[in-house]
């Protein structure tokens, strides 16, 4: 039977790649959004995590209660076992730009496959965030709409709030935004036509078909494109989420993105392409994910403001008298490729270093199997079956950030290893920006160190906004940070 899981996450900070999650909800529904179980999960925080003061003065959690969860290896297990259940499709608000990449990362570093929620035993998954927006531009009567410093704001606390979708409970637990984003897609259900179609835009041969079914309106050179319009939060209120956009193909290198440049912008065609090239920028974009494609019809036309409507004539007309340099710039986004990253960390690497081979798929499961103490000499004993230098890595990782006891004072890890492990939280202590010895992430970010959190803390401070609970956090983050 198809279900929704309904879900959220509490995080340690807001790098996918290097933060870790916190607390974990879920509801189960039927496809009429009748609730058929709760999950709640904590996860203890990993002695490798500096936690970000932003983080824990938003969601609250301490370090009290977050001991008393399950290890995050415990706990990734648990989750991806939930995720997985077959014909599960997975939902929350705003879960596509944010949850659950946080998901894949966590999955990956816990060596379980990042993605087959996404697509194995029939689970697939949707978001109710661009869903409201599409409410909200076309149904609006729907829901009372909030406002924030005189714009229209999609916070869910402030729509939760507006339209009572739950009755107790702090925002930004995980479990209260779990119930509310469950009650706010009841709301949204009521108009069932709207909903049901709209679930196709989260279908990825559905949402082809339909993009591959608007006609090409826009003859350049040799070449026909098609005009569309595309609905994303990362647009703004300003324009009400919507903008002009004209499909330009897909990469060569990444074959699931398709390319669009958005025509709602001044001077989208460099005056020539050598040496313009860091100003070029195209909308990277995926099938049945949160950008939403529509036609160009007069209904969805009329909906841009002036501005953008005369705008996009202007570069229309741009492109048309520049035939060979738009056909640069198309080719450019087509073929381009993101840089390779020397020293990525292991964590960031799941886009860099790819899916796991059918021989690492081997020595995965073996390491799952095993039992704790098993684990940790398959990821040590130079004699161990797992042959991926990667595996074996990522397998050390895992145990001594799950089982540090287990690992350095029962064990007698190899000088090798254990030396490895204490340059690596080393790493995390006080060095500045920019320093050699930073710890790289996938977008050349770097992980949270002492020195970087000691900073956020003194901002926060400053700022001089925050209750006396929120105060009392960042005393007892900047603590744990000295004791780190």
């Amino acid at each position: 039977m198809k279900t929704f899981l309904f879900y959220d996450i509490e995080t340690s900070g807001l790098n996918s790649s290097f933060d870790q999650v916190l607390t974990f909800a879920a509801i189960r529904t039927d496809l009429n959004l009748n609730e058929i179980g709760r999950e709640y999960i904590i996860v203890k925080l990993r002695p490798d995590i500096v936690p970000s003061p932003g983080a824990f003065i938003t969601h609250r959690l301490s370090l009290q209660e977050l001991s008393s969860g399950l290890c995050e290896y415990e706990a990734a297990k648990k989750i991806h076992e939930i995720i997985n259940i077959p014909d599960t499709i997975s939902l929350g608000y705003n879960t596509l730009g944010f949850d659950d990449e946080f998901l894949r990362f966590t999955f990956y570093r816990n060596l379980f496959s990042p993605y087959t929620h996404q697509y194995a035993n029939g689970c697939s998954r949707m978001d109710i965030l661009p869903l409201t927006i599409l409410y909200r531009l076309f149904k609006p009567w729907v829901l009372k709409w909030p406002h924030l410093n005189g714009r229209s704001s999609l916070k869910l606390e402030l729509i939760s709030r507006e339209n009572l979708l739950v009755s107790s409970g702090k925002a930004h637990n995980a479990m209260v935004d779990v119930e509310a984003t469950l009650a706010l897609a009841k709301l949204l259900f009521h108009e069932k036509e709207m909903w049901d179609y709209s679930l196709g835009f989260f279908d990825k041969k559905i949402d082809q078909a339909r993009i591959e079914n608007i006609e090409p309106s826009i003859h350049i050179g040799n070449e026909d494109y098609r005009l569309c319009l595309m609905v994303s939060l990362s647009f703004g209120s300003k324009v009400m989420y919507m903008a002009p956009v004209l499909f330009i193909g897909h990469s060569a290198k990444y074959t699931n993105q398709s390319l669009w440049l958005r025509l709602d912008k001044e001077k989208i065609l460099p005056d020539k392409l050598h040496g313009d090239r860091d100003k070029l920028f195209a909308i990277r974009s995926k099938y049945g994910e949160a950008e939403i494609i529509l036609p160009p019809a007069e209904r969805f036309w009329n909906r841009l403001l002036k501005t953008q409507q005369d705008t996009c004539k202007k570069n229309l007309a741009l492109i048309s008298d520049n035939p060979g340099l738009f056909e640069e710039v198309v080719k450019y986004h087509q073929n381009y490729q993101y840089s390779f990253i020397p020293d990525l960390d292991y964590d960031a690497s799941l886009y860099q270093s790819g899916f796991f081979s059918w021989q690492e798929k081997k020595e995965i499961a073996m390491f799952h199997d095993a039992s704790i103490k098993e684990k940790l000499k398959l990821s040590i004993a130079p004699e161990s079956p797992i042959k991926s230098r990667r595996i074996k890595d990522m397998a050390f990782r895992i145990m001594f950030r799950n089982y540090f006891d287990s690992v350095f004072f029962s064990s007698g890890v190899p000088t090798v290893q254990a030396q490895d492990a204490i340059k690596y939280m080393n790493k995390l202590k006080s060095f500045k920006p920019g320093d050699a010895a930073a710890i790289k992430g996938f977008r050349n970010d770097v992980k949270l160190t002492c020195y970087g959190a000691a900073g956020e803390l003194k901002r926060l401070k400053e700022e001089n906004r925050l209750d006396e609970d929120q105060l009392e956090i960042l005393d007892w983050v900047e603590a744990y940070i000295k004791k780190m």
